[in-house]
């Protein structure tokens, strides 16, 4: 029995609709799911930014209490699937989702500092205080 490529296998699919990304045009988010790769869809990437975006938003002193889940947890695991999809994208899709993250990443930078005795393999991110 001979096997249906790919590309008829899609055509025939019913279209999915993109998440919308605030600030962000819709190229992006359909190239986003034209990676086909479940864990960058457009979905996860507009949760992402909302809970990076969050993550920033705090004030100091609710992101510096001691074992806070925003900064430890909730932060980082944002920050890096955002990363992972800068790398995915291919470089004109991934400009407008680039200069949102460079954004919110400038403000993160202004209420942390960087913490000198964090793993120095982590991310930039991954080594900064939140205090």
């Amino acid at each position: 029995m001979p096997r249906r490529p790919p590309h008829r296998l899609r055509a025939s699919a019913p279209p999915r609709r993109s998440a919308t990304l605030r600030g962000v045009p819709d190229v992006t988010a359909h190239a986003l799911d034209r990676l086909e790769h479940p864990y960058l869809s457009s979905a996860v990437v507009v949760d992402a930014l909302r809970e990076w975006a969050e993550v920033v938003g705090r004030s100091e002193a609710e992101l510096s209490a001691p074992h806070n889940d925003w900064a430890e947890l909730v932060g980082p695991s944002a920050r890096e699937v955002l990363e992972d999809a800068l790398h995915a994208l291919p470089r004109r899709a991934s400009r407008p989702l680039r200069a949102e993250v460079a954004r919110l990443d400038a403000v993160f930078e202004r209420k942390t500092s960087p913490n000198p005795f964090a793993d120095p393999s982590r991310r930039w991110w991954a080594r900064r205080w939140w205090h």
